[in-house]
C-alpha cells in the first residue's frame, strides 16, 4: 500500500494541567507561564520540521490532547490552533480535550471560530465521592455548566469521559454516571476502567482486581449504552450514528500520523518516532527515538487493534496491505480463539464476542508470540 493511500493524522500534545490527577498516568505539568511560552515556541519550531511531509500529504485528522489544553490562556490557545489553519480545508475532524474546571465559553469561542469540529471533556464521574478518591477537583454543576457552553459555543459534537473501578462502592453509582451523562445527549461517550499504572501513591501497580466483577460492570455497560441508541464501536468507545472518533480510528487502523510535542508519537513512512515525555529535554537537543517497523511487526499491530473495534479485520485485504507476510500463520490461533468463543469468523472476516473483547490485550499476546520481529 502506497503511503499516500494511508490516511494521515495530526497529534498535538499539551502536557500542561492545572490539577495533576494521582491516577492519570499521561506526561504533564502544571501551567506556569515560562514553560508555556517556551513550550508555544518549540511547537512552532517542531511544526516546521515536520513541515515538508505535512505539505506533502492532507491531514484527515487533528487532536489536541493532554495534560489538558484548555489549560492554557485565550491567548495561548489561539496562538496553538493558529498552526492548523494552512491546512484546514484538507481536516474533516479536528478533535481538542477540555476540563470542565479550566474551559469557558470565552476559550470555546475561540476554538469554534479557529475550525475545531468536536470537544472531548474529561468528566469521569458527577459523583461527589468518586470525584474525591480520583483527586478531581470538579463539581457536578461545573460539568454542567462547562457541557452547556459548549453547546452554547456551537459544537454538536462532543464526548464524555467516564472512569469506572469496583471501590466506588458497587454498579449503583456508575450506573448514575451513565444516568447523568446519557441525560446530557453526547454523541460519543468514552467509559475507561481505572487502571493501576503509577509506579507509587494510591494508584501503584500491584492493586488486586476482582476480574469476574469487573467484567459484569463492562458488560452491563455495554448493554446498558446499546439500549440508549449508543453503537459499541470499540472497546471503550460509543457513538451515535456518524460521530465515531476518526482520528482514534486513524490510529487502530494502523494508518500514520504526526505527534508534535513532548511525549507525542509518530508513526509515518514505516517508522515510529517517540518525543521525550519531558518537556525541559524536549526543549533541548534529545527529543527524539525513531523504531524502524516491518512489515510483521505493522501486521501484528493491525491485528491487535483491528480485534479491539467492533468490525474487527478483513483478512484479505491485511494480506493485500501487507504482501511479505504470511498472514496464514494465524490460522491456527484463529481456530484456537475460536474453539475458546474469543473470536467469529466469517468470510475471512475476524470479529470478537463479548468475551473475546473482555480479554482483548491477552489476544495480543498471543498474536504477538506469532510476529518473529517481536
Amino acid at each position: 500500500m502506497s503511503l499516500q493511500a494511508l490516511s494521515l493524522g495530526l497529534y498535538v500534545h499539551v502536557p500542561f494541567c492545572a490539577n495533576l490527577c494521582a491516577y492519570c498516568n499521561f506526561y504533564k505539568e502544571r501551567p506556569i507561564k515560562s514553560l508555556v511560552q517556551s513550550y508555544l515556541l518549540e511547537i512552532g519550531r517542531e511544526w516546521e520540521r515536520w513541515k515538508n511531509i505535512l505539505s506533502r500529504r492532507n491531514i484527515s485528522t487533528v487532536f489536541f490532547g493532554g495534560g489538558s489544553p484548555s489549560s492554557l490562556s485565550c491567548r495561548d490557545l489561539e496562538t496553538l490552533c493558529a498552526h492548523v489553519q494552512p491546512i484546514l480545508p484538507q481536516v474533516t475532524e479536528w478533535t481538542v480535550e477540555v476540563s470542565p474546571t479550566t474551559i469557558n465559553l470565552e476559550k470555546l469561542k475561540i476554538l469554534k471560530e479557529g475550525g475545531v469540529t468536536r470537544i472531548s471533556m474529561g468528566v469521569q464521574s458527577f459523583q461527589t465521592d468518586v470525584l474525591k478518591y480520583l483527586g478531581r477537583r470538579q463539581t457536578r454543576m461545573q460539568v454542567y455548566r462547562a457541557y452547556d457552553w459548549i453547546r452554547t459555543a456551537g459544537f454538536n459534537n462532543v464526548n464524555l469521559d467516564l472512569i469506572f473501578h469496583l471501590s466506588f462502592a458497587d454498579f449503583k453509582l456508575w450506573e448514575m454516571d451513565l444516568e447523568e451523562t446519557i441525560h446530557l445527549n453526547p454523541e460519543h461517550i468514552s467509559t475507561y476502567c481505572l487502571s493501576f499504572e503509577r509506579s507509587e501513591g494510591p494508584f501503584r501497580r500491584g492493586y488486586y482486581v476482582n476480574e469476574d466483577q469487573e467484567a459484569l460492570v463492562y458488560l452491563r455497560t455495554w448493554d446498558w449504552l446499546k439500549n440508549h441508541g449508543y453503537r459499541h464501536y470499540e472497546v471503550s468507545n460509543f457513538a451515535r450514528d456518524g460521530h465515531a472518533c476518526l482520528h482514534n480510528l486513524n490510529t487502530w487502523k494502523m494508518q500514520e500520523w504526526v505527534g508534535i510535542g513532548p511525549s507525542a508519537a509518530s508513526q509515518w513512512n514505516r517508522r515510529r518516532f517517540q518525543n521525550t515525555n519531558n518537556v525541559h529535554d524536549w526543549l533541548g537537543e534529545e527529543k527524539i527515538n525513531c523504531t524502524d517497523l516491518s512489515e510483521e511487526i505493522l501486521c501484528a499491530d493491525c491485528l491487535i487493534f483491528g480485534l479491539r473495534m467492533r468490525e474487527g479485520i478483513c483478512l484479505d485485504a491485511l494480506q493485500k496491505r501487507f504482501p511479505l507476510v504470511d498472514v496464514a500463520k494465524y490460522i491456527p490461533l484463529w481456530q484456537q480463539f475460536s474453539q475458546e468463543r474469543l473470536i467469529n469468523v466469517h468470510k475471512n472476516q475476524l470479529t470478537c464476542t463479548d468475551k473475546g473483547l473482555l480479554l482483548v490485550d491477552a489476544l495480543a499476546r498471543e498474536i504477538l508470540s506469532y510476529a518473529p520481529d517481536n
